[in-house]
């Protein structure tokens, strides 16, 4: 997937460090504020796609900085309560007031990436019709493959494996990020998979030297695309 970036609201400092390390681990860009005046300040110098609000802070409600972003910011983007309060009121009322989904306390790792994945989807954003490096072309739409103007030929899982590198130029991707997003499961699989395919597009695509780019190996974290 292209970047994403999430804005995180929590005054819990263990919890906000938390969330930040499971989201940048998956390689999303993400951005926390303790507080809503900070946080509202923060937004509008760096747009995010994605928020995750506490509800109760210390100089406001999360559920008022929510009106807030979707009455008077307009903000249209997938926003998730992450919160202790766990009542059927609460969870009506957030929901009601724009939230996309309310996950409470204490948080699940594999939950929250899941829910974030799902609400993103839900928002209709999509990847470009084409993703082009150098003299690569993916044509995302008829899943076709092009080096230097010439069809080349890749199995469905590898083009959605070289559409993930290409999108995410410049960023590691994890195995288990990787085994989400192109073979869509959580579960391991032998590494060896990820690597042997990893390796076919590098070659299909001539991925290397020549091209000023290469698919670097990242020992026992995965994989990023990088500029020689």
């Amino acid at each position: 997937m292209p970047e994403i970036t999430v804005g995180i609201l929590e005054d819990e400092a263990a919890q906000a460090q938390l969330l930040c390390s499971w989201l940048t681990d998956e390689g999303y860009a993400v951005f926390h504020c303790d507080n809503g005046e900070a946080f509202l300040q923060k937004l509008a110098a760096q747009p995010a796609d994605i928020l995750i609000l506490d509800w109760q802070l210390p100089d406001c409600e999360g559920i008022d900085i929510l009106a807030h972003l979707r009455e008077t910011l307009c903000f249209d983007g997938p926003v998730i309560f992450a919160t202790a309060k766990d009542s059927e009121e609460d969870i009506v009322r957030g929901l009601a007031t724009g939230a996309d989904d309310y996950l409470i306390k204490p948080l699940r790792r594999a939950e929250l990436l899941a829910r974030l994945s799902a609400v993103w989807r839900r928002s209709g954003r999509e990847l470009p019709q084409v993703l082009e490096l150098g003299p690569i072309r993916l044509d995302l739409a008829e899943n076709r493959a092009f080096v230097d103007g010439q069809a080349v030929s890749l199995k469905p899982t590898e083009f959605k494996l070289a559409a993930c590198v290409l999108a995410n130029q410049g960023k590691l991707l994890s195995r288990q990020q990787l085994l989400r997003e192109v073979w869509g499961v959580d579960a391991e699989l032998d590494t060896r998979t990820v690597d042997m395919h990893m390796s076919k597009v590098r070659r299909i695509l001539k991925i290397g030297p020549n091209m000023g780019y290469c698919i670097k190996t990242i020992y026992r974290h995965g994989y990023r695309l990088e500029a020689l």
